[in-house]
């Protein structure tokens, strides 16, 4: 049974890569004019090979007839037949030492034409296939970032970023050897038909026996590639896993060096490395294998119809000529057919990462644009109805949540950690899709509008400013692409961060680093405040945008999210209770549920209240800190 189970196993995964091989193949016939012209190509190239070995026994047959008669000491007079397949072409006499010459020069001078033509289409074949698989490299690229972006934001909770990058890098190079592999299996098969059909025209019963051994060579390196397959796997997630890993390190380096873990993170990174060594040597071994597998079976059928073509030839059933186009043609065919059973067995390690990406490229998207028409927000109301949410199916998120939000108005959110809050307002923008329930914004369900006209109309300042390596510039006009230098500047204004801006050496084109690495946190915030002003959203969502900047920084953050707010309806996630207190209305939310609304003096009056408890605790807690102070 465990054999069985094995067995069909291996059947499933024959299958799969199949699968990807086809689809792989689709990613070609785009280019199919490039393809086509390098496979005519080939069979240039490949026909100029026959006709070289074919004046080449010609001429060894003839120079043979003149040696003879050369020895016997008689004059030269020879005529040639030049036949193919049996059938006569044209009669050529010679007669005399010049007209040898002669003919031998035309021998030389027609090889060497046939070179040029066979090199001119080298150089074709080379170009177009290779342009093929840069454009379907491109093409992947293009693919991936563009999936990549359309992925909901629930899968990004779940994978690693250097896993995510991993696809677009480790296994995207590994496609490039994919595509040169497959490329090269293609023109393999070509040679190889074109060369095994000239054996056939030469001598049926041995061409039939050289295909029934280059099979057996085929079998053998399905063999290899089974077992290449199997570890290629285990490869490409190690190299995932160490892409992740470097790139939570490398983004983490000072949590790093502040708990001294140097060592720690070195002992871990080997563990890694050493995994994937013994992965690639498994790897390596298999395919080191392989290589002179193939040399000694393909020398060992060589050498059997060597033996098989001197018989055939003293016992009068093959001409010189033919045992010596044979011969040739058996040399020649010999290079692709081995090189056809590895690339078959290497190619099998590089569809792994093509299934990867297919893995991925498959990943179910978010339609941006899925309505024909343009939602538009105009007053700003929201209302949450009867609204649930898990991000499993065990534990409910929010439960049941139910809330009208006028146009304008400010709402506070508090609660202990955990409480629902920030899930809350990642579901107005549908970065995640309520379980049950609906929110509806001005009498529109969210879900009935497309995710560019919502978005589009929401304006997000997160605790945790994003900002990208370039300019100030080009980080505030972020916010709106279009927009003009003056009103990037008129949003700098508003947002407070116009003065520290302009005292910078460059201003607003400083480059600030990566992740805004040069600037301190209130800078940051102002500048993220500044690009949420410059998108003019009618839904603001303020997620601890203060909580982790000094007093004075804090005071200036404040004053711009107030101007801000102003007219817009917003929502302010808030574990400082002083920076609420001015809000319209406050929802406090314990497990999933709002279990507190009011103002902030009415939330105070009810001494077993949670906002009263927190309060309470936030406060005396900063009144002790405020004794120890000298």
């Amino acid at each position: 049974m465990a054999r069985a189970g094995t067995v069909c196993a291996r059947r499933v995964a024959r299958g799969d890569q199949m699968r990807v091989f086809l689809r792989l193949l689709t990613y070609f016939l785009k280019y199919k004019w490039r393809i086509l012209a390098g496979l005519v190509s080939v069979a240039v190239m490949s026909l100029a090979d026959t006709t070289s070995a074919f004046l080449i026994a010609q001429l060894f047959e003839v120079l043979k007839e003149i040696g003879d008669l050369v020895k016997e000491g008689q004059s030269i007079a020879v005529t040639i037949p030049i036949e193919v397949s049996g059938n006569l072409i044209r009669t050529i006499s010679i007669q005399g030492s010049a007209e040898t010459m002669r003919l031998i020069l035309a021998f030389a001078l027609t090889l060497l034409g046939i070179i040029l033509v066979k090199v001119c289409f080298v150089y074709i074949r080379e170009y177009v296939m290779s342009s093929a698989q840069q454009k379907i490299l491109m093409q992947f690229r293009v693919e991936l970032f563009d999936t990549v972006l359309l992925l909901p934001v629930r899968y990004f909770d779940q994978q690693k970023t250097g896993r995510v990058m991993s696809r677009i890098t480790n296994d995207v190079n590994n496609m490039e050897q994919s595509l040169y592999l497959l490329v090269e299996i293609v023109q393999n098969l070509l040679y190889t038909l074109i060369y095994a059909t000239a054996l056939f025209f030469s001598n049926w019963q041995l061409a039939a026996f050289t295909v029934i051994i280059f099979a057996i060579s085929g079998v053998i390196s399905r063999k290899f590639g089974d077992r290449i397959r199997s570890y290629s796997r285990d490869l490409t997630e190690t190299l995932a896993d160490i892409s992740a890993f470097l790139q939570e390190k490398i983004s983490s380096i000072r949590v790093v060096k502040s708990f001294t873990r140097e060592e720690y993170e070195r002992r871990s990174f080997r563990r890694r490395v050493n995994e994937n060594y013994g992965h690639s040597m498994k790897i390596v071994r298999t395919m080191a294998l392989l290589s002179p597998t193939n040399e000694f079976f393909n020398t060992f059928v060589a050498s059997l119809l060597v033996v098989f073509t001197g018989y055939l030839f003293l016992q009068g059933d093959m001409t010189m000529k033919s045992m010596i186009f044979f011969l040739i043609l058996i040399n020649i065919l010999a290079k692709p057919v081995k090189a056809l059973g590895e690339n078959i067995a290497r190619i099998q390690k590089n569809l792994v990462s093509a299934g990867l990406i297919f893995e991925m490229l498959d990943l179910e998207k978010e339609k941006l644009s899925e309505t024909p028409a343009k939602a538009v927000i105009g007053r700003g109301e929201v209302e949450f109805r009867n609204v649930w949410f898990s991000y499993n199916a065990e534990v409910p998120a929010l439960r049941g949540v139910s809330f009208t939000v006028k146009p304008g108005e400010k709402i506070a959110l508090v609660g202990p950690s955990g409480s629902g809050k920030t899930t809350l307002i990642n579901l107005i923008p549908r970065f995640y899709e309520v379980t049950d329930g609906s929110i509806v914004i001005d009498g529109s369900d969210v879900r009935s509008m497309s995710l560019t006209d919502l978005r589009a109309q929401i304006g997000v300042v997160p605790q945790e400013v994003v900002l990208f390596a370039g300019t100030i510039l080009e980080n505030i006009r972020y916010g709106r692409l279009d927009a003009t230098e003056q009103e990037i500047l008129n949003a700098a204004a508003m947002a407070n961060a116009h003065g520290f801006i302009e005292r910078l050496d460059n201003g607003y084109q400083t480059e600030i680093g990566e992740r805004g690495v040069q600037l301190s946190g209130g800078q940051r915030q102002r500048l993220a405040i500044a690009r949420a002003i410059l998108r003019d959203p009618r839904i603001l969502l303020l997620d601890e945008a203060t909580s982790a900047l000094d007093s004075e920084s804090e005071l200036m953050v404040q004053e711009a999210l107030d101007r801000l707010m102003l007219g817009r309806t917003s929502f302010i996630i808030a574990h400082r209770l002083s920076t609420v207190y001015r809000c319209d209305r406050i929802f406090v939310l314990d497990g999933g549920v709002i279990v507190e609304e009011g103002t902030h003096e009415q939330l105070l009056r009810n001494d077993s209240g949670i906002y009263k408890k927190l309060y309470s605790l936030q406060f005396s807690d900063e009144g002790r800190e405020q004794e120890r102070l000298p």
